[in-house]
């Protein structure tokens, strides 16, 4: 046994010493897993294409030469301008409103108690009625668009904000009202830091959730935005316009999600190193 292990180990050690990724090298390659899982995910889809006919669900390739098409025609672009500003107004509307709404719920019985019953219709009433209740009451324009998106975002986030509340520190908070710190420095130096991982997380829930609202609404009742687009190539039967869309907005939601949000949280909790690193460790 003590051999086998012995030689064992020398081999490793060998493959250590010729270079190959295995192991814990692997996984130390900069974005070798994301890589990897692009990769598979391309081939999925082009053998798919292959099993079912180019005419019925374009391959990888067929589909990016049409997207850059659409981009040369300036098409794409002011479509997907407009996606994005009604995303940023959704977004930016329900995190403002559950992150509050959640931080008060946590924080006080008495509201949570008010709020309560609000938050459970919020979050048990389908989606797509807060879109045909907002186009019915507001109109078939970009206020009842947005006004519906984030009105199907913020219990979500809220939900998640007053979980993260009602599970923060109370030693801590003790210990800094006995040293008779105001409120507010409360909130600021104790609470929200314990709060913002939580935050984030729900953040990126709410964006991708946004999106995909988005789109259903422009869909449902718009005349521009990549939802808009995606209806036009349904009604056209043309499987590439559409794939061609759907590829663009995961390019624009990975960017945003991976960009934006990732380098917030990267700056945010620098201090703080990957689970895996600590294991291998």
């Amino acid at each position: 046994m003590a051999r086998g292990r012995v030689d064992g180990e020398a081999g490793w050690r060998g493959l250590r010493t010729l270079g190959l990724p295995a192991g814990r090298r692997f996984r130390r390659l900069p974005g070798a897993g994301h890589i990897l899982s692009l990769w598979t995910l391309m081939a999925a889809w082009w053998l798919l294409s292959l099993l079912l006919s180019e005419t019925v669900l374009p391959g990888p390739w067929t589909t990016v030469r049409l997207l850059v098409e659409e981009v040369t025609r300036g098409h794409l672009l002011h479509h997907l301008g407009v996606s994005l500003r009604r995303v940023a107004m959704a977004f930016t509307l329900a995190m403002g409103a559950g992150s509050a709404a959640g931080a008060a719920m946590g924080a006080s019985r008495l509201v949570n108690g008010l709020l309560e019953g609000w938050m459970l219709v919020g979050l048990s009433l389908p989606r797509i009625v807060y879109i045909v209740l907002a186009y019915v009451l507001l109109g078939l324009n970009d206020r009842a668009a947005v006004a519906a998106v984030a009105l199907s975002v913020a219990p979500s986030v809220a939900a998640q904000v007053r979980a993260a509340t009602q599970a923060v520190d109370h030693g801590l908070v003790e210990m800094a009202r006995a040293f008779r710190r105001s409120p507010a420095v409360v909130w600021v130096r104790v609470v929200t830091p314990q709060l913002l991982p939580h935050v984030l997380g729900a953040a990126r829930g709410a964006l991708s959730l946004a999106w995909k609202m988005v789109v259903f609404a422009e869909l449902m009742g718009r005349t521009d935005g990549v939802g808009y687009q995606i209806s036009f190539f349904f009604q056209m039967f043309d499987m590439g316009g559409i794939l061609a869309y759907a590829l663009a907005t995961i390019l624009v939601v990975a960017l945003l999600d991976l960009g934006v949000l990732g380098t917030v949280e990267r700056l945010a909790f620098r201090w703080r190193r990957p689970t895996w690193d600590r294991e291998e460790r």
